[in-house]
């Protein structure tokens, strides 16, 4: 519909998407990026409002014509590792790089703004376009800068403090992109339900008694014990979780600090992750790891601590939502080009509680030949919110 158009906006994009990658800024400390997007958004003519959710950027496009409000969400923030890339527009930020395609999103939803902005003709309603911060997470150096803001600290991620200051109000249905470089490039996958799923991080620490390894006897061992609880927390996915219901489990960290080979250490440290789709799944995961470590190891005369950190919500498509946008893309791209799948999602993606306030679908798109690895070039799709 307007091909034209966006192919003229091909160097003024490129230019923003450079400019964004050379300067990634992590979660809640997008100032600069958080300018840069307002900047753009009021040349287009739109009132923009800044602070959202602390860094968060949400303007509003009014067609002047009576229909439903659409959101469309973009997160700004980069992730903290060092870019091994020798290009010009490399990131000038020690220790931070745009690794996860941000900087593409961003690109992109500026551009739909800019041709929507010029078109309000072609829809009903109202468009919002925001910009999230802090969705890799929330930085340590953030929580007293959210908790002196008033908001609240008991996830991570920048969606809830969002939602906090009423991003959601008035919305009638919210579209997502993600880069995924799995995707073949010129396509997109669309999950018809489970599209992300919730995510929590723990650690777990067995306490023992150090000794040497000729004499155990007068030591207390962690280690068999530690043995025991990985055994056992696996054996709650497997004995537990009702096999409809679609989980993963993992330990990635299993480590004795300071251990030496020929004595008995007196720690052992456990990190991993579990993910699902549904809330009660999720709990009683967090229930049961409690129970295990404390009992087991309170059985083995050690003590056993454990520490759940809360990451994100499952982030469930509405399946009206979804058959719908993969009717689009078919068109845009042709049927060979759209993966529409029953296959869940393990991935996370913090925009699952904007899902919960109203229908919405997001999909995940290529990221191919492009002026660095993580690109995505992808069309714009109209919604008319007065259907």
């Amino acid at each position: 519909m307007f091909d034209s158009e966006i192919d003229a906006l091909q160097n003024e994009l490129e230019a923003h998407y450079k400019d964004l990658h050379e300067h990634p800024e992590k979660g809640f400390h997008e100032v600069r990026t958080a300018a840069f997007i307002a900047k753009e958004l009021e040349s287009y003519g739109m009132k923009v409002k800044t602070g959202v959710g602390l860094t968060g950027v949400v303007a509003e496009l009014d067609s002047g014509k009576p229909g439903k409000t659409l959101m469309m969400r973009a997160d700004m923030d980069c992730l903290e590792i060092q870019e091994q890339a020798d290009v010009p527009w490399k990131s000038q930020n020690p220790g931070l790089m745009h690794g996860c395609g941000h900087d593409s999103h961003v690109t992109m939803l500026l551009g739909a703004a800019r041709i929507l902005s010029r078109h309000k003709e072609a829809f009903a309603g109202k468009i919002r376009f925001v910009f999230q911060p802090a969705e890799e997470g929330t930085p340590a150096d953030a929580w007293e800068l959210l908790e002196k803001a008033g908001y609240d600290t008991t996830v991570q991620g920048g969606s809830l403090q969002m939602m906090q200051d009423h991003v959601m109000d008035g919305v009638d249905g919210c579209l997502v992109m993600h880069v995924q470089p799995q995707v073949p490039f010129g396509s997109v996958k669309i999950s018809k339900r489970n599209a992300a799923s919730s995510s929590d991080w723990f650690t777990i620490d067995i306490h023992g008694k150090g000794g040497h390894g000729a004499m155990p006897h007068k030591a207390i061992d962690p280690l068999p014990v530690a043995a025991q609880i990985i055994n056992e927390l696996y054996m709650v996915m497997a004995r537990e979780v009702p096999a409809s219901q679609t989980s993963a489990f993992t330990i990635g960290v299993c480590n004795t600090p300071s251990a030496v080979w020929n004595a008995v250490c007196d720690r052992v440290h456990l990190e991993g992750t579990y993910r699902n789709f549904n809330e009660e799944v999720r709990e009683h995961i967090a229930t049961r790891m409690e129970e295990i470590v404390t009992n087991m190891a309170a059985a083995g005369r050690c003590t056993g601590t454990v520490k759940r950190v809360k990451f994100y919500k499952a982030v469930l498509n509405n399946e009206t939502w979804s058959a719908r946008v993969a009717d689009y893309c078919r068109d845009l791209l042709g049927a060979d080009h759209v993966d529409y799948t029953d296959e869940p999602s393990m991935t996370s993606e913090d925009c699952g509680c904007f899902m919960e306030k109203a229908p919405a679908c997001i999909s995940g798109s290529a990221s191919g030949p492009s002026p660095t690895s993580r690109r995505c070039t992808a069309p714009v799709s109209i919604w008319n919110p007065g259907s």
